[in-house]
């Protein structure tokens, strides 16, 4: 299913089933609560609409329904279970890698920012074609507020980061070059971990246009080259743009993804 956003500042209601809903999450809007009593959620505006997603069992507490989470400045699809047997069916897809987020992203080019520290060598990015970037992470930075990718580690530390022991991946699926200053990549992941797109891409030397952690201050309010896809609204220019999975009920295939963005268009 294709959607048209029809405003990139509010959330809406893509599709709900009997079992799931897919919802578009705004930018600047957390998806579920840090603590109790926390107000202003992706969670809680659903929650509205279908008071029972609240009270289901997630993978941690004050979760509800909620599949998957993005990152606050993060606009996108987010996939919600309306019941328990749905939801623990959908983590089931998750845990197997049958569960697929596609995101878009726009990123600086490769040398338009001073490499960041802590990162090891960056892996070579091909010219065209699909390909992984693989790597444990750990936490970096005050607070732990940032990651670090970490490569070639064959038995990761009590403080290291990764997928049931192995490598965490993201698949760059296509990129697209239409100016001098800006590139396009489309990605996908099956199993994510904090900030993994954000900070795989500044490992490739192109960070996410608009990162305050993984970016460069100075550069993020340049207008795109002319002819050039518009970007999508707000400061992070990354979207989470397509949800694959299987339908809780019957087992088909089902997917959604984002065309337009309150007249952008996609990426």
């Amino acid at each position: 299913m294709a959607a048209a956003v029809q405003s990139p500042e509010t959330p809406q209601l893509i599709e709900e089933t009997e079992d799931f809903a897919v919802v578009y999450k705004p930018p600047r809007v957390h998806c579920v609560p840090l603590r109790a009593g926390e107000g202003g959620t992706l969670l809680e505006w659903y929650a509205r609409l279908f008071p029972p997603v609240a009270a289901l069992h997630g993978k941690r507490p004050l979760e509800g329904g909620i599949l998957h989470r993005l990152d606050y400045e993060t606009q996108g699809l987010v996939l919600f279970g309306k019941t328990q047997a749905a939801l623990e069916n959908l983590f089931i897809q998750q845990e197997e890698g049958r569960f697929v987020k596609e995101y878009g992203a726009i990123s600086h080019r490769a040398g338009a920012s001073p490499p960041l520290p802590g990162f090891p060598p960056p892996p070579a990015l091909p010219g065209s074609g699909t390909f992984c970037i693989r790597s444990y992470f750990r936490s970096y930075g005050p607070g732990g507020k940032a990651v670090r990718p970490l490569a070639g580690l064959n038995r990761p530390g009590k403080k290291t980061a990764s997928d049931r022991g192995r490598p965490y991946e993201t698949e760059i699926v296509e990129t697209a070059e239409p100016g001098k200053e800006f590139r396009y990549f489309t990605l996908r992941i099956k199993r994510g971990f904090r900030h993994q797109i954000r900070c795989h891409l500044a490992w490739l030397g192109n960070p996410i246009r608009g990162d305050p952690l993984y970016g460069q201050a100075g550069k993020d309010t340049a207008p795109p080259e002319e002819g050039a896809v518009n970007p999508p609204e707000g400061p992070l220019a990354l979207r989470a743009q397509g949800l694959f999975f299987f339908d809780p009920q019957n087992g088909r295939p089902r997917e959604y993804r984002i065309l337009s963005l309150g007249g952008y268009t996609s990426i």
